[in-house]
């Protein structure tokens, strides 16, 4: 006596509690609970650069990421940065799996309807770091992207790099150039297909170190400042001279 109760585009613990709530009308004080039975299958088409574009059959469950596991990954020419999903013939959803990895943006990873269609792109610019970096290696850059964008993609400068400019090597389709970058361009030189930054390390020097030597009570290395300037000032931090 109840009739049909609509469950579609629910999950399943939103109808569990849509259905407790229109069953409790008639059954006061029964405990409901639903169970799938049996998953539907949806059909998608994954094209573009892919390692096996094609048509699949996957679980209504399935996702994004889980149809492109299905066609074995984004291909040597994919992009992982410009991703979509087609709908209807509208774009319901665009993923840049940097985004993901890097800051846990898992927005555009959506639940796959059936004749769903995924487009990979291909890449814009691959771009190589190399040097004093944590994570030196390529990277894939949208246009317009920069040299702060790649240095955050590679983890930030190591403790150990030389952060006053970077060299970046261009090929201009005749030959190669070389530019030095200071830090405060870093966010606005746009990089390129085929850059290759390479980040440098400090010199292996002191700005301002003194040390002494033989018969004080605490020889050793000191900073030169204002207070330590002076031979009877580096002899007196060192706790003075020794009877003998």
């Amino acid at each position: 006596g109840v009739g049909r109760i609509k469950l579609a585009g629910l999950t399943l613990a939103e109808a569990d509690r849509y259905v407790n709530t229109v069953l409790g009308e008639y059954y006061n004080g029964s405990s409901i609970s639903l169970s799938i039975g049996e998953i539907r299958n949806v059909k998608v088409e994954i094209v573009g650069e892919v390692v096996a574009p094609g048509s699949y059959t996957l679980s209504a469950f399935s996702t994004l990421f889980n149809a492109l596991y299905m066609a074995g990954g984004i291909n040597e020419f994919g992009s992982l940065r410009e991703i979509s999903v087609y709908r209807n013939g509208k774009a319901v959803s665009r993923i840049d799996v940097y985004d993901y990895i890097i800051n846990g943006n898992n927005t555009g990873n959506i639940r796959l309807q059936d004749n769903d269609l995924i487009v990979v792109a291909p890449y814009n610019a691959i771009v190589n770091i190399q040097g004093k970096v944590k994570r030196p290696m390529k990277y894939e850059m949208k246009s317009g992207e920069n040299i702060d964008d790649l240095i955050a993609f590679a983890g930030g400068f190591r403790g150990d790099a030389y952060t006053a400019n970077v060299n970046v090597e261009r090929r201009n389709g005749r030959e190669f150039q070389v530019y030095t970058v200071e830090n405060g361009e870093f966010s606005s030189f746009a990089l390129i297909d085929g850059d290759k930054v390479e980040v440098g390390t400090i010199i292996n020097r002191y700005e301002n170190r003194l040390e002494i030597k033989g018969a004080v009570y605490r020889p050793g290395f000191y900073q030169l400042s204002d207070k330590v300037n002076t031979v009877s000032e580096l002899i007196a931090v060192a706790d003075g001279l020794r009877g003998d």
